[in-house]
């Protein structure tokens, strides 16, 4: 049986309007870029530190990503993973990517060329590029679902 324009239409507002309350649930405060910022800034700022602590700030900045998870789905009842697919993902990917980067530059002038510090410099960069992609992404993914930014 194929259903009525009518029927197309509704089941059609139906969706742009769930898609409109997702996106306005997970619309995200500054203080939850700035908890994603800090844990990418901490991630890549970890080699300034001895390896004991530096392995022990790791674990706790992966609990910060638990903890973060959970604050989302606290507040919003739910959490969207930045891998799904569409628009988003390669803003995930570059990100990535960047982070990548920054962490193996610091790596490397730490270890190779003895700056100890530069891993904080490249930890203070990713927090930056850490909290404005945060915010590019919610905007894309709000551009994806149909509302403008």
């Amino acid at each position: 049986m194929q259903p009525s324009s009518t029927e197309a239409a509704e089941a059609l507002a139906a969706m742009r309007a769930s898609q409109a309350r997702l996106v306005a649930a997970a619309e995200c405060p500054p203080q939850r870029h700035l908890a994603f910022a800090a844990v990418m800034g901490g991630l890549v700022a970890t080699p300034a530190l001895p390896t004991t602590y530096a392995l022990l700030a790791e674990a706790v900045l992966l609990v910060c990503i638990v903890l973060i998870v959970r604050w989302d789905r606290r507040r919003t009842g739910m959490f969207i993973n930045g891998y799904r697919a569409g628009r988003t993902r390669p803003l995930t990917f570059l990100l990535l990517a960047m982070m990548l980067a920054l962490y193996a530059t610091g790596m490397w002038l730490s270890l190779d060329r003895g700056v100890r510090w530069a891993p904080l410099v490249t930890g203070s960069i990713a927090a930056v590029i850490g909290y404005y992609k945060s915010v590019v992404w919610m905007r894309v993914f709000r551009r994806e679902m149909g509302v403008s930014a």
